[in-house]
C-alpha cells in the first residue's frame, strides 16, 4: 500500500501511516451488486449505482472490524492534527532533564540567601532557561543598535525626530549660549543641510511668559545656478538639553541674489539681525542686499521682519540706482517700493538708516533730483508731434532774435516719423527732388526728406498767424523762400541755415 497523504510504502492492511500517522483507505462493498470498493466512493465502479448514501454502515462496520474502532472515531483521528513524534521526544527529554537539574547559584547568591540550601525542596528549572535569556538579551541590544543607527541615517519625513532630556548621545555642547553655534549645529544633527544652502545668522528670542519659552531664530540662504535663490527662516525650540529646528518659512528670489552679509550692507552687526517686538509682539528682524543675477545699475535692499508666534513675513523694499559717492564706494538711491502704512513697516522704515548701504538724499540732492525729473517729463511731452510748434520756439527762441537783427543763424529742426500736421489745414505745397513744404493754415512751415521719410518743422508763429508765403529761389537746388509773420526769410532744406531778406 502507498500513503495518499505522504506517498510512502505501507504495509498492507494498516490502518494509519507509519510515517506520517495519516488514516489508510479502507474498503467496502456496494450495497448492490457486493462488489469490494474503496470507502471513499461515490459510485460503485463496477455496476454504477451511487453508494455514498447506503455506504455509512456498511463503511462504519469495515472499519470496525477491521480496526476495531468506529468510523467515526477513525475520521475525529484524521482530522485531529497527529503530534509530531520528534517533538514528544524532546518533551519526553525535558521531563526527564527537570527531575536532575538544580538552578545555578553564584557564591555571593548563597550567602545572601535567608535558608540554607535545600536540595529536595529546590523546585528546577529547564536546562535551556539560561539559554534563552541569553538569547532575550542579545535580541534587545540588536533592536537598539538598530534603532540608533535608523536614528543617525534618517529620519521622519521632516527631517525631525523625538528626543528626551535623559537621551545623552544628543545633547550639544552650548558652553556660550552662541546662538549662531547652536544654530549650525542643531542643522547638521537633524539633517537639515542637504540643501547646500549655508547658515546666514541667528538670534535668541526671549520667552514670552507661559506661552513660549525662549527661542532661537535663524535663516541660512544660497544663490541657485538657475536664478532660483532663497532663504529658510528656522524657529529652534528647547526640547530638554536639547535646541529641536522646525522650518518656518522659504522665500525664493527668482532671477535675483541674496546677501545677508554685514559687509555688504554696510550695517553693525548689534543692529543686523536682532530680536525686536513691534505693538506687542515678538520679531525676528534682518535684512539683505537683493539684486538682479545679471547686475544692472539698480539695486535693492529689502528688510525684513518675522513674527515668531504667527509666522508672518513683512518686507520692506529700498530700490534705486547704484551710484558711487566722494568715498569711493557705491551706495543703493533706494525708495521704499512699498506703502509705509503699518506699524512693521513704519519699524522697517526707520531702521533703514542703520542700512548705511542705502543713501538717502540731501535737500540739494533731493532738489537737483526734481529737476531733472521734471526737464525729462518736459521733454517727453515737447517729443508729442501735436506740440511740435511749441517745441519749435523753445530751441529756436534765440535764433528768432537773432534773425531779426540781420544775423544768419541755424534753425533746429525736430524730425518726426509720423506727420506733424493735419492734411486739410495745408494753405500751400512746393515740391523738388528731395523734398516737399508745406504752409499751413495757422502760419506755420513744416517740410517732409522724401529720403528720411521725416517730417521736420522750418516756421512756428507764437500763436495763430496769417499763412506764410512759400517758393524756391532755384528749383534745381534746395534754397527756398518764405514771407512770414515775422519777416521776409531764406531757408537751406539741407543745412538749416536761415537769414532775413530785406524788406
Amino acid at each position: 500500500m502507498r500513503c495518499e497523504k505522504c506517498g510512502q510504502q505501507v504495509p498492507d492492511g494498516s490502518a494509519f501511516c507509519n510515517h506520517c500517522g495519516a488514516p489508510m483507505s479502507i474498503d467496502a462493498h456496494c450495497p448492490s451488486c457486493g462488489q469490494s470498493i474503496p470507502a471513499n466512493s461515490v459510485f460503485c465502479p463496477k455496476c454504477g449505482k451511487m453508494v455514498r448514501n447506503d455506504m455509512q454502515e456498511p463503511v462504519e462496520e469495515a472499519v470496525a472490524t477491521t480496526t476495531g474502532v468506529t468510523y467515526h472515531e477513525l475520521e475525529h483521528e484524521r482530522r485531529e492534527p497527529k503530534p509530531d513524534p520528534w517533538q514528544e521526544k524532546e518533551q519526553e527529554r525535558e521531563r526527564e532533564h527537570e527531575q536532575t537539574a538544580r538552578p545555578y547559584y553564584s557564591e555571593n547568591d548563597a550567602a545572601d540567601a535567608d535558608d540554607e540550601y535545600d536540595e529536595d525542596n529546590v523546585s528546577s528549572e529547564p536546562a535551556h532557561f539560561n539559554r534563552n535569556v541569553l538569547i532575550g538579551a542579545a535580541v534587545v541590544v540588536a533592536l537598539i543598535g538598530l534603532l540608533l543607527l535608523l536614528r543617525n541615517c534618517g529620519g521622519s519625513n521632516d527631517g525631525r525626530h523625538e528626543v528626551t532630556g535623559s537621551d545623552s548621545t544628543l545633547l550639544v555642547a552650548d558652553s556660550n549660549g552662541d546662538p549662531m553655534a547652536i544654530f549650525t549645529a542643531e542643522l547638521s544633527r537633524n539633517n537639515f543641510t542637504g540643501d547646500g544652502a549655508v547658515a546666514a545668522h541667528a538670534v535668541k528670542v526671549p520667552g514670552n511668559g507661559t506661552d513660549r519659552p525662549e527661542v532661537i531664530m535663524g535663516v541660512t540662504t544660497k544663490n541657485d545656478a538657475e536664478n532660483r535663490s532663497y532663504f529658510k527662516i528656522y524657529k529652534l525650540t528647547q526640547n530638554g538639553q536639547v535646541w529641536m529646528p522646525e522650518l518656518q518659512h522659504t522665500q525664493y528670489l527668482n532671477g535675483r541674489t541674496v546677501n545677508m552679509d554685514n559687509a555688504a550692507l554696510i550695517a553693525d552687526i548689534q543692529n543686523v539681525p536682532r530680536a525686536v517686538r513691534v505693538n506687542d509682539k515678538d520679531y525676528y528682524y534682518f535684512a539683505y542686499v537683493n539684486n538682479p543675477v545679471e547686475g544692472g545699475s539698480i539695486g535693492r535692499v529689502s528688510l525684513c521682519l518675522w513674527n515668531v508666534d504667527e509666522k508672518k513675513l513683512t518686507t520692506l523694499d529700498y530700490q534705486g540706482p547704484i551710484k558711487s559717492l566722494d568715498d569711493g564706494r557705491q551706495y543703493v538711491y533706494g525708495k521704499p517700493l512699498q506703502a509705509i502704512n503699518s506699524a512693521e513697516t513704519r519699524f522697517l522704515q526707520n531702521e533703514a538708516r542703520n542700512v548705511k548701504l542705502i543713501h538717502f538724499l540731501t535737500e540739494e540732492e533731493l532738489k537737483a533730483e526734481q529737476e531733472a525729473k521734471e526737464k525729462e517729463e518736459e521733454e517727453k511731452r515737447l517729443a508729442d508731434p501735436n506740440n511740435v510748434d511749441e517745441r519749435w520756439n523753445q530751441e529756436n527762441q534765440e535764433n528768432v532774435e537773432a534773425l531779426k537783427k540781420g544775423e544768419e543763424v541755424t534753425i533746429k529742426a525736430a524730425s518726426y516719423d509720423k506727420p506733424i500736421f493735419n492734411m486739410k489745414d495745408i494753405h500751400k505745397k512746393i515740391e523738388n527732388e528731395g523734398y516737399i513744404v508745406f504752409s499751413i493754415n495757422n502760419g506755420a512751415v513744416y517740410g517732409f526728406n522724401k529720403n528720411t521719410r521725416k517730417y521736420f518743422s522750418i516756421f512756428a508763429p507764437k500763436g495763430d498767424a496769417q499763412p506764410s508765403d512759400i517758393g524756391f529761389a532755384d528749383s534745381r537746388n534746395n534754397q527756398m523762400r518764405m514771407r512770414t509773420s515775422e519777416g521776409r526769410f531764406s531757408y537751406d532744406l539741407v543745412t538749416g541755415k536761415t537769414k532775413r531778406i530785406p524788406e
